[in-house]
């Protein structure tokens, strides 16, 4: 199956939850074929008002502009280390400031290109941040639409959140 008609099919998959999805959907399989050399697959998706994250390391950057949000990168270290293995040729054993350059780098890219594909004038993208810890809390505005993308590579599963204002009052 070619790369277009698997970013396709993620992106109508997506699109039962709500359009903007797919595109973050689609761009976070090809940040990772393209990046990082793996296959992945979007295992599941689920609405949030809130995360509590079971995983290790998040890397957060946010919308502004016509679409005001964040979107969250959140995985196991163990998945970090093997990202770190993939991308920079040596494999740490504890989060280290490559780790966090890297997660943070991975958050920045898909957030552009979904930025660059949703074809929305006006949206800014902040500063991405990393944060790690088991257990640690990341929080939306209770007004905050939020959508949570399940993925599964051989690396181990991980989200990526997106949580935002939809525009004009939508639903």
């Amino acid at each position: 199956m070619s790369v277009a008609v698997a970013l396709d099919q993620i992106e109508a998959k997506s699109r039962t939850v709500h359009p903007f999805v797919g595109t973050f959907a689609s761009c976070t399989e090809k940040v990772f074929s393209t990046m990082l050399g793996w296959d992945i697959v979007l295992a599941d998706q689920t609405k949030s008002r809130g995360f509590l994250s079971k995983y290790d390391v998040s890397g957060l950057i946010g919308f502004s502009g016509s679409l005001r949000g964040t979107l969250v990168v959140s995985c196991a270290a163990e998945m970090t280390y093997s990202a770190a293995e993939s991308f920079l040729g040596a494999r740490p054993t504890e989060i280290t400031d490559d780790i966090v350059d890297l997660v943070g780098e991975l958050t920045n890219m898909i957030g552009g290109s979904s930025k660059d594909r949703l074809g929305i004038t006006g949206i800014e993208l902040g500063l991405p941040a990393v944060v790690s810890g088991i257990g640690h809390r990341v929080s939306f505005q209770p007004s905050a639409h939020v959508e949570i993308l399940h993925f599964m590579c051989d690396a181990g599963p991980f989200t990526v959140e997106i949580g935002f204002r939809l525009p004009n009052g939508q639903k």
